[in-house]
C-alpha cells in the first residue's frame, strides 16, 4: 500500500468515531478525493450527513484493504463508489470491486450502493465501465455516469453534484427546491 493511501486511511479511521451511522459516504479516488463536496453540501440541505472517504491515488487492490475500517465500520445506508481510474495497468481491478461490493453487501445487507462510472473515451474507460454496469443489479446496486457538458472545471463538478444530489435524498425534491437549484 503507499504512503499516502496509508496515511489518509489511518486519518479516516482517526475520524470515524466522529460520524453519524447510517448517513451517506462517497469513497473513491484521486477524482473524488479533489471533487469540492463539503463546497456544494453547504449550499443544498440534505436529510443525511455526507462523508467524502476518498483517497487520492487509490487503487481498488487498496480499497479492498481499507475498505472495513474506512467504510462498513460507520454502517452507512447509501455508499457512493468511484474507483478505477488509477487501475489501468490492474488486471485484477474489476475482480477487487466485485469484491469491494461483496463485502459492504455481507457486512450492509440494507445498503444501496451506487457505483460511479470513470470519465472519458479511452477504450479502458469504456471497457471498464461496460464491467462496472455489469455488477449492478438495479435493485441494490446501481450505476451513475455523469453526464455534463460544460467547459470549465467548475461548470463540471457544479453539474455532476446535481447528478449525485437526488440520490443524497431520502425524499422527492419539491417544486420549490427543484426551482432554486435550477438557479
Amino acid at each position: 500500500m503507499k504512503e499516502n493511501v496509508k496515511l489518509s486511511a489511518n486519518a479516516i479511521i482517526g475520524i470515524n468515531d466522529l460520524a453519524l451511522k447510517g448517513e451517506i459516504v462517497v469513497f473513491g479516488s484521486t477524482y473524488m478525493a479533489g471533487f469540492p463536496l463539503y463546497e456544494f453540501i453547504k449550499k443544498y440541505h440534505f436529510e443525511n450527513a455526507i462523508y467524502n472517504r476518498s483517497i487520492a491515488g487509490l487503487t481498488t487492490s487498496e480499497a479492498l484493504e481499507i475498505v472495513q475500517d474506512c467504510i462498513i465500520s460507520i454502517r452507512p445506508s447509501k455508499i457512493f463508489i468511484a474507483l478505477g481510474e488509477e487501475d489501468e495497468n490492474n488486471v485484477d481491478a474489476i475482480k477487487d470491486y466485485n469484491q469491494i461490493i461483496k463485502l459492504i453487501q455481507s457486512a450492509l445487507p440494507k445498503s444501496k450502493i451506487y457505483l460511479i462510472c470513470l470519465q472519458g473515451n479511452t477504450p479502458y474507460v469504456e471497457r471498464f465501465n461496460a464491467n462496472i454496469r455489469y455488477l449492478c443489479d438495479n435493485k441494490k446496486i446501481f450505476s451513475i455516469r455523469f453526464i455534463s457538458s460544460s467547459s470549465t472545471e467548475t461548470g463540471a463538478y457544479k453539474a455532476q453534484f446535481k447528478q449525485l444530489s437526488c440520490f443524497f435524498r431520502n425524499k422527492p425534491l419539491t417544486m420549490v427546491e427543484a426551482f432554486a437549484r435550477a438557479n
